[in-house]
């Protein structure tokens, strides 16, 4: 009985050690690897990865609208709205471009806030497009 309560004591012994040291310990190693400074050239590297691919994705999106547009015209939608929305926004890729090359975040910030707006709005005259010309369809039928 004895030995069951030195055990005892002993592994509530290491535990409040562990307790006590190890927050200690993770601390100054946390502190330590802060201390290190990032490369510069995988920050670079990094940037310039995410650079390329924001303006790939822009272009496949502004493609892709085309696209739609295309799709529309075709079926006899009105898309006039819709495509000045879409130049708009694709006027807005030299500032996007420039923002990501000047590794500017505000300006980046700035320039996708006004490309979420451009995006939402384009996507609602798509539908209000539809609507409005499958609307008029069904009043002419009637």
């Amino acid at each position: 009985m004895y030995t069951k309560t030195i055990l005892k004591g002993t592994f509530v012994a290491f535990c409040l050690f562990g307790m006590l040291i190890l927050p200690v310990a993770a601390t100054s190693a946390g502190q330590a690897t802060n201390n290190h400074a990032i490369d510069q050239a995988l920050k670079d590297d990094l940037w310039n990865n995410h650079q390329q691919y924001r303006l790939q994705r822009f272009d496949m999106n502004v493609q892709r609208a085309n696209s739609v547009i295309t799709i529309l015209n075709k079926y006899g939608i009105d898309t006039t709205t819709c495509h000045s929305t879409l130049t708009t926004i694709s006027s807005k890729r030299p500032a996007l471009e420039n923002a990501l090359s000047d590794k500017n975040k505000e300006e980046l910030k700035s320039v996708n806030a006004e490309l979420k707006t451009l995006w939402d709005q384009f996507r609602q005259e798509i539908r209000d497009a539809i609507k409005a010309h499958y609307g008029t369809q069904a009043s002419t039928a009637t």
